[in-house]
């Protein structure tokens, strides 16, 4: 035993020490059973706060990484952790100590699995433990096994401003029992107050929402996360989120800033690794790889779906053009320009072509659809319509290699799309179709380009009541509502609902169904149901 045990101890004590994610754990009595306890180690906390709830994410089929924060504290803090199969705790299947560790603000983060502990397309509840109690019970559904064809249901949001409106949205995800897992497609939290509404944000050293120092992206998450309705759709469902922009600063390139800081504070690089360090503290994912910050990633769920998770700001040229709204930019198709980087599109381009999944889903920040007024002049420079060159290359591959069934599933642009992507990201012809969310609390096209423009906002709506007509690729347009999709795999085809719910002025969690749309296996057109 106390060979083993020593085993444990050096693994645990080699992250404890450098400060690095806590992936796995010791189990709660093994120092008991061995009769000591390492120095290294703190005594179970004797108290504190679990006020940002709990998360679970990056779902295998026999694992899935565990999220808690411990607030109140100082110093660093041991919790019990107990995974079982019923939300009573009466069948526990792991139980684990981990350390919240005051150099990542109190996150914990643990990954639980193996053979003899999870099984595939299962449910397990799990809460974690101080001496005084313990928090909120979570749940989360283990991936589907590798050979299932059973339907895949997936929640999809984006762009969820705390300042803008309420979280009525994630309510109803949470009260949708049937899903396999939420993706969040960006802007989880937004760097500085882009918008009026019901609710205040004053953090950051001016009081403006503002963030650039690494305290300071901390309290951003933490004023996130204590939204009630956030919190149980976290508690509901396994999660895996992507970064846009808005986790570090809107429209950076890359190690170029945006154009939105007010005032400078932090050097841009220092800025961007706070902000990346920070979501990777708040979200139950881990960058792959030994310092990174690589979030690009698939996840093979059964036989029906794989899912692409791409990074279009790490590694992408700066926007052509000076990222001028409506200004004709012969650069933006002409100039050959990243936008996924070398090798992050040769990682994609292989796993469409490899992939054993019947739907190629792709968790997409930005729009490759193209949206033109007038025709054939992109709008916006920032999305894959600046970067025509690598755009054609993708589709290209697409096409030439004879891959079936890719649909983009994308946020940003605060509102519903869906329509067929062809070669230049319009028409007539089709190699994919995507379907665009909307969002959660942001305002949309009109509201959005009223402050980057001189145009009255009568004038803004009606381009953008005309997008259609002048995008004959897109099926289906909705620029009024706030809310999100979900789409649903099945061996023979692809469904998506687009569904709204009231953001502001009032709290509401009762959604309304927008649009029902399908694809067919094997025809890359978008049907409106």
């Amino acid at each position: 035993m106390d060979s083993d045990l020593d085993r444990r101890t050096l693994l645990r004590n080699a992250g404890y020490g450098a400060g690095a994610l806590i992936l796995g754990g010791v189990p709660v009595d093994a120092w008991a059973r061995a009769g000591r306890r390492p120095a290294a180690v703190p005594a179970l906390a004797a108290g504190g706060t679990f006020s940002e709830g709990v998360s679970a994410g990056a779902p295998k089929p026999r694992g899935a990484i565990l999220w808690t924060r411990l607030g109140g504290v100082s110093g660093d803090q041991r919790l019990n952790l107990e995974v079982a199969r019923d939300a009573g705790f009466r069948r526990v299947v792991a139980r684990r100590t981990v350390i919240a560790s005051a150099a990542r603000d109190h996150t914990v983060k643990v990954r639980v699995e193996g053979r003899r502990v999870l099984a595939p397309g299962e449910r397990y509840y799990y809460r974690f433990a101080t001496r005084a109690g313990s928090s909120p019970v979570g749940r989360f559904q283990t991936l589907r096994p590798p050979d299932s064809r059973e339907p895949v249901r997936i929640a999809f949001f984006s762009c969820q401003d705390y300042q803008a409106g309420f979280y009525g949205a994630h309510r109803t995800i949470a009260d949708d029992d049937n899903l396999d897992l939420v993706v969040c497609l960006g802007d989880y939290v937004y760097e500085k107050n882009f918008y009026t509404g019901p609710r205040q944000d004053r953090l950051g050293a001016n009081g403006d929402g503002e963030v650039q120092t690494l305290d300071e992206y901390r309290a951003k998450y933490r004023l996130y996360r204590s939204d009630p309705d956030l919190q149980a759709m976290h508690a509901r469902h396994a999660f895996i989120p992507i970064t846009d922009d808005h986790e570090v600063e809107d429209n950076y390139a890359r190690d170029k800033p945006g154009a939105a800081t007010s005032q400078v504070r932090v050097p841009f690089l220092e800025r961007r690794a706070n902000g990346y360090r920070a979501f990777d503290e708040f979200q139950p994912q881990q960058f792959v790889g030994r310092g990174t910050s690589r979030t690009y990633r698939s996840f093979r769920i059964g036989r029906t779906a794989e899912l692409f998770l791409l990074d279009e700001r790490q590694y992408r040229d700066d926007q052509p053009c000076n990222d001028a709204f409506f200004t004709p930019c012969a650069d933006a198709e002409g100039t050959p320009r990243k936008f996924l980087g070398d090798q992050q599109l040769a990682w994609l381009k292989r796993g469409l072509a490899n992939s054993g999944g019947t739907w190629k889903l792709v968790a997409n920040q930005l729009m490759i659809m193209a949206l033109d007024t007038p025709q054939n002049n992109a709008i916006n420079k920032d999305s894959w319509d600046g970067y025509g060159i690598e755009r054609r290359d993708l589709t290209s591959h697409i096409s030439s290699r004879n891959i079936r069934d890719v649909a983009f599933i994308t946020g940003d642009i605060h509102t519903f799309f869906a329509g067929d992507v062809g070669p230049n990201g319009r028409g007539p012809s089709s190699v994919a179709t995507e379907f665009v969310c909307g969002s959660v609390t942001s305002l949309g096209i009109p509201e959005s380009l009223s402050g980057a423009t001189r145009l009255p906002p009568d004038q803004l709506k009606l381009i953008s009541n005309n997008l259609p007509v002048v995008n004959p690729h897109y099926r289906f347009f909705d620029q009024e509502n706030r809310g999100y999709g979900v789409v649903e795999a099945r061996p023979d085809e692809l469904r998506v609902e687009f569904r709204a719910v009231t953001a502001r002025p009032a709290r509401s969690a009762t959604p309304r169904v927008v649009a029902r749309l399908r694809v067919a296996r094997g025809n890359p057109r978008v049907q409106v149901l």
